[in-house]
């Protein structure tokens, strides 16, 4: 790396960060209380709800994991996991009416509302500690491998440095969240769409790339993994329960200022996040014409190599930063929900007190900031550690969400609410033994685990022992 190329990517680097903790910081509030710490006060505006979302959504797995994969396998990948996420995303509008309604600050305690049963926000609240705690991980390895590879510092200090700026940003709760947010959103969607159209440039165009893709990796076209429909469907199926119940969206619905903004943000959410898998898509397959003889992993550090190779300093140094503000946004909004888990729903006793008790709600926001520091910490010890690919890890994610929160969400089911409990329990142990025991894939386990879960849901009054 030359000089010029190494203090462009310092500079590009100093000078997000210097806005993340300008933006971040007037977000902190004297007069705080779990709402607004949580949700904003509900009084998110549009263009606020429309940032946060999108950038929560764009986290490194999306924009890494999914291009690395759509070099290697084409079209396959997009089948798999784009179409997946939209999948999910139109089940959301169905949730709205049922969300703003409920009193509720965490989708764990939305559970125990509907449900009338304590024990099914303890667990969810705890699938959800786990569950997210492993994604916050992705983050930290891919923000950590990237700044490594910008600026040549050792992994564990460039790790440290998304752990600081997650923490700052996620200590004012949603507010402090959103308006970073806010700023990663415009740095991801002006980093993929100049990659794009520098690498469409260099290629002649959409057409001519996909005319050369025929010609040279003509594999790459097949929408199907060569392992068949089923493999191919099942993950798609996977990601898609994910997005549909995932709490982070459900939150954003919740935080909106009326059910209109919480509408208006989904439609108007899904066409930003359109175009940003769209120039990924592009980048993707354009680096296969450009130089085809990389060996990518879903890891993405040869990602960054390849992309060093065919993009200029500047451009690189942009989609770089756009990938960092990725994992920011992600991190620090599932911080902020594994934070709530653990305070709010493992330990309700914490929050017992009426909101407007100033000294007891001064004391439940310190105690959660520090849970941050603790889950952070730990997730950064974890990031150090030799783990499985960044999709695989978020597919377990994902799965464990799906089974706590998809049904209850999705299928009516008034009469019988006593034994949801049991039958989210026998679904996550079902997952656990089939992922770790039998080394079947996350997605794949998952579809197993919801039948199990909506058949012990549905048994007749008589045979439920729960």
């Amino acid at each position: 790396m030359s000089v010029k190329a190494l203090l462009m990517q310092m500079a590009g680097f100093g000078g997000y960060a210097l806005l993340v903790i300008l933006l971040a910081g007037q977000a902190f509030y004297w007069d705080e209380n779990r709402r607004l710490f949580y949700l904003g006060g509900k009084n998110l505006s549009l263009s606020v709800s429309v940032a946060t979302f999108v950038a929560t959504w764009m986290s490194a797995a999306s924009l890494i994991g999914y291009t690395a994969w759509l070099y290697s396998d084409g079209y396959q990948a997009f089948t798999a996991s784009v179409n997946g996420w939209i999948l999910g995303l139109v089940f959301l509008p169905f949730t709205v009416s049922k969300l703003r309604k409920s009193k509720a600050l965490s989708l764990p305690e939305w559970l125990e509302e509907n449900f009338q049963d304590q024990r099914l926000r303890k667990l969810s609240a705890l699938a959800l500690l786990v569950a997210y705690s492993l994604y916050i991980v992705i983050q930290f390895r891919v923000f950590g491998s990237i700044v490594s590879s910008m600026l040549g510092t050792p992994p564990i200090i460039s790790s440290i440095l998304i752990y600081l700026f997650v923490i700052y940003t996620t200590f004012g709760g949603l507010p402090s969240v959103a308006k970073s947010d806010a700023l990663n959103l415009i740095i991801i969607v002006l980093g993929v769409t100049i990659g794009a159209l520098f690498v469409l440039k260099q290629v002649g165009g959409p057409i001519k790339l996909h005319a050369d893709i025929a010609k040279t990796h003509p594999q790459l076209l097949e929408i199907l993994d060569k392992r068949g429909a089923l493999f191919t469907f099942s993950i798609m199926l996977g990601w898609g329960f994910g997005v549909a119940s995932n709490p982070q969206y459900a939150i954003r619905i919740m935080s909106a200022k009326r059910p209109r903004t919480a509408f208006s943000m989904l439609w108007i959410s899904a066409l930003i996040i359109g175009w940003i898998y769209a120039c990924t898509t592009f980048i993707g397959l354009g680096g296969k014409i450009l130089f085809h003889t990389a060996n990518i992993t879903s890891h993405g550090e040869s990602l960054y190599t390849l992309m060093s190779t065919f993009l200029p300093p500047q451009i690189y140094t942009l989609l770089m930063i756009a990938i960092l503000a990725a994992a920011v946004s992600t991190a620090n909004s599932q911080l902020l929900l594994a934070t709530c888990s653990f305070c709010y729903d493992l330990f309700p006793s914490w929050s017992a007190h009426r909101e407007d008790d100033i000294i007891h709600e001064d004391r439940f926001l310190l105690i959660n900031r520090i849970g941050i520091g603790l889950i952070a910490t730990f997730s950064l010890v974890l990031s150090q550690l030799p783990l499985p690919g960044i999709l695989d890890l978020g597919q377990y994610s994902w799965a464990v969400v799906s089974i706590c929160f998809f049904m209850p969400m999705y299928i009516p089911n008034k009469k019988r609410k006593e034994s949801l409990f049991t039958a989210i329990f026998a679904a996550l142990v079902l997952h656990t033994f089939l992922v770790y025991a039998l080394h079947v894939r996350p997605e794949q386990a998952l579809l197993p685990s919801l039948c199990l879960e909506g058949l012990i849901w549905h048994l007749p009054p008589g045979r439920d022992k729960a």
